[in-house]
This record gives C-alpha cells, sequence and structure tokens, in this order.
C-alpha cells in the first residue's frame, strides 16, 4: 500500500509515520511538497494525509481514503470525490474547536463591552464606552457539534441560558435548556429569544445564506451575531443594512464570503462590526494536535478498525 502525505510535516513526522505504516506491513510512505510530486505518486496511492487535489484524485484509481487538514470541508468536496463510493473523506472536526471557542467567546465578549467603540483615538477621547453584561443572558447556538458545544462550555460560566438548533443532533445535553431541530420555524424562534447569536454549522448548499435579512429583522434589536466558521453562512448585504439599520447591536465576523473582504466592501464601514482575518482556528498547539489525529486515524486504517470524524460527502460534514 502507497500512503500519500502531501502536508508540512517535518522529517520526524514523517519517519514516525513510517514507523506506523511498518509496523502493520510493508506499507510505502511518499511526502509530496508539491501537486507535481503528489501528480508522480497518485497512481499506486490508496491513502492520501493532507492535501487532497482533483488533479490528483483524478489519477488515483486506487485511492480508498482521505485524511484531510481541515475542519470545513466546503472548499474540499469536489465532485469526483463526491461520486467515488469506495474513498471514504474523514475531516478535524472538533480537533481545533477549543481555540475556535475562544475566538468566537472574545469577539462576543468585545461586542458586549464595547470595546470597538475605544479602539480609535476618537473614542479614547470620548472617555465612553457602552457596556452589556452577559451574565444570564440567553444564547442561541446554530449547530450542536464539536465547535457549539465548546461554546456551551463558557456560556455555562456566565449562567446564560442555551438555544440550540441542529439538523442532525437528537440527544440534548444537560447544559442546554432546548434543543430543536433546524427548522426555518425554530431557527427564526431561536433568533427571536436570544441576546447572542453564534453560529457553529457547517457551510453547506442548505447553510449558504442562512441568515438574511427576515433572520435578522427576526433578532433583537439589542442583540449581537457571532461568525467563526464559514464564510457564506451570513448574507452581508443583508447584515451590513441591519447594522446601518440598528436591527442588530453588531456583529463579530472571523469568516467573509471573500477573503479578505475587497477594500470597496461596505463591511468595512459597517458599523458596530468586528472582523478578524479567519484566525480562529489558529494556535500554537494546531499543528500537535493535526500530527497525533493523523497518526490516530492511519493507525485505525491499518488495523481495520472504524475510522474518526468520517465526512457524509453528500451531505457536506
Amino acid at each position: 500500500m502507497r500512503i500519500l502525505i502531501h502536508f508540512a510535516f517535518d522529517v520526524a513526522q514523517i519517519e514516525t509515520f513510517q514507523q506506523i505504516a511498518h509496523k502493520y506491513g510493508d506499507h510505502e510512505v511518499c511526502h509530496a511538497t508539491n501537486e507535481e510530486e503528489a501528480l508522480q505518486f497518485a497512481p499506486d496511492t490508496e491513502v492520501i494525509l493532507g492535501l487532497f487535489l482533483p488533479s490528483v484524485c483524478a489519477v488515483a484509481p486506487n485511492l480508498r481514503w482521505i485524511q484531510s487538514n481541515s475542519a470545513g470541508m466546503d472548499n474540499f468536496l469536489f465532485p469526483e470525490i463526491i461520486k467515488r463510493d469506495d474513498v471514504t473523506v474523514t475531516n478535524m472536526a472538533g480537533l481545533y474547536a477549543s481555540q475556535g471557542g475562544e475566538h468566537a467567546w472574545a469577539l462576543l465578549l468585545s461586542l458586549a463591552r464595547g470595546i470597538p467603540h475605544v479602539m480609535g483615538s476618537d473614542g479614547r477621547r470620548a472617555w465612553q464606552m457602552p457596556a452589556v453584561e452577559l451574565t444570564g443572558s440567553t444564547l442561541g447556538i446554530i449547530g450542536l457539534g464539536g465547535f457549539g458545544m465548546e461554546m456551551v462550555q463558557r456560556a455555562r460560566g456566565y449562567d446564560m441560558t442555551i438555544l440550540a438548533v441542529d439538523p442532525v443532533r437528537q440527544d440534548k445535553p444537560d447544559e442546554v435548556a432546548e434543543l430543536k431541530s433546524a427548522t426555518r420555524e425554530n431557527l427564526h424562534e431561536l433568533l427571536r429569544r436570544s441576546d447572542a447569536v453564534l453560529l457553529a454549522c457547517p457551510k453547506t448548499p442548505e447553510t449558504y445564506h442562512l441568515i438574511g435579512s427576515v433572520e435578522l429583522a427576526a433578532m433583537k434589536q439589542t442583540a449581537y451575531l457571532v461568525n467563526v466558521t464559514r464564510g457564506g453562512i451570513i448574507d452581508e448585504d443583508a447584515l451590513v443594512d441591519a447594522l446601518k439599520n440598528g436591527e442588530i447591536a453588531g456583529a463579530g465576523l472571523d469568516v467573509t464570503e471573500i477573503e479578505p473582504p475587497p477594500p470597496e466592501s461596505p463591511l468595512w464601514d459597517a458599523p458596530n462590526l468586528i472582523i478578524t482575518p479567519h484566525r480562529a482556528g489558529s494556535s500554537q498547539h494546531r499543528p500537535r494536535k493535526t500530527f497525533e489525529f493523523f497518526c490516530e486515524n492511519l493507525e485505525r486504517y491499518l488495523k481495520g478498525e472504524p475510522l474518526r470524524n468520517v465526512v457524509g460527502k453528500r451531505r457536506g460534514f
């Protein structure tokens, strides 16, 4: 079996993969640093760890398993892979949830405590800062996977009432007051009742522009909206209008539909909007987490055990 690693692992890490492979048979481990090298290895490859390019997968008839280095799959599930029932895809869902939760909470706290108002020189000179207390308020979470649960744990410390909708999950955690299916009616009810709304869902055809003008109008004028998952889940034109018209109190985005937003984007001038450059998944621990998970799933594959984080390719997550 040939195992193709297309990711920036160091020499010691590549040697560890080789040790794992040789532990379970006479398997070959190849390391590609670019597309050209990956194409050379592709014809006899059964496993790809890391980047999987359409050009490489197209010439890999023996391919059976892809371990992506990404949690979100919206930019990676190209049609040729979705159609191949003989290829399993796994991702990093939940592995980067802790740092994503910290980033989302930082955005929410900044909005609630009025930090954006004092970031510029005018704000410092005015010496005024509006502030809202989150303790005892209601948090709405759209998507209750690993990332959503990270936010649940943080909200507990603020004695918040937690409402959630999810298209798949049915078991309600004790910390969550209400968990409902992700129907449009349930979504609008969550938006109406929440003081802050966190998007923790993947980007799929069903969630594209999930939050539009109707949904923003359903929110409280005092509510905040935070998205650190994928751009495109929020209709950005509708968000800008809602912020300008005071339909919601503020928003925090770590992701946008075009990254970075072009200089002429109205997002830059929207009031009460914090934009960060898609860094919610970043952490000093991310390289270690990625390496350790790749090793664990590789061992599972070679031993014939169930893989972790299998992606529903047609579902998109």
